[in-house]
């Protein structure tokens, strides 16, 4: 034999409450943010005109001994764009060089002896 509960609008009530005040809790957040949003847009700096070309980079001082892990001319060119986006172009680049690497050879060392041989 089976007993039937009986179930109301009333029963579900405290549920639908729950679900009403996320949706509000998340409407008011959404305003929050889009009230921010305009007011960063108002108060912001105004938007940059179109960037001056980039003029070209003087020719670069050559190096006493070449290195024979020498940067590739395509990474100068994107080191050199980003220096300019930053700084602007009153500033100019001197030398690029690459780190020591030993801390590369040290993570390696340690992976590799890390592992156990079969």
């Amino acid at each position: 034999m089976q007993l039937l509960a009986s179930t109301s609008v009333l029963d579900a009530l405290p549920h639908l409450v729950g679900m009403l005040m996320v949706m509000l809790t998340l409407a008011i957040l959404w305003g929050v943010c889009a009230s921010v949003a305009k007011l960063i847009h108002v108060l912001g700096p105004a938007p940059v005109a179109a960037a001056a070309p980039v003029k070209a980079a003087a020719a670069p001082i050559p190096a006493t001994t070449p290195r024979p892990e020498a940067i590739p001319p395509e990474i100068v060119a994107v080191i050199a764009a980003a220096v300019v986006t930053v700084t602007g172009p009153s500033r100019r680049i001197i030398s690029i060089r690459s780190q020591s690497t030993s801390w590369e050879k040290s993570g390696r060392q340690s992976v590799l002896t890390s592992h156990r041989i079969r």
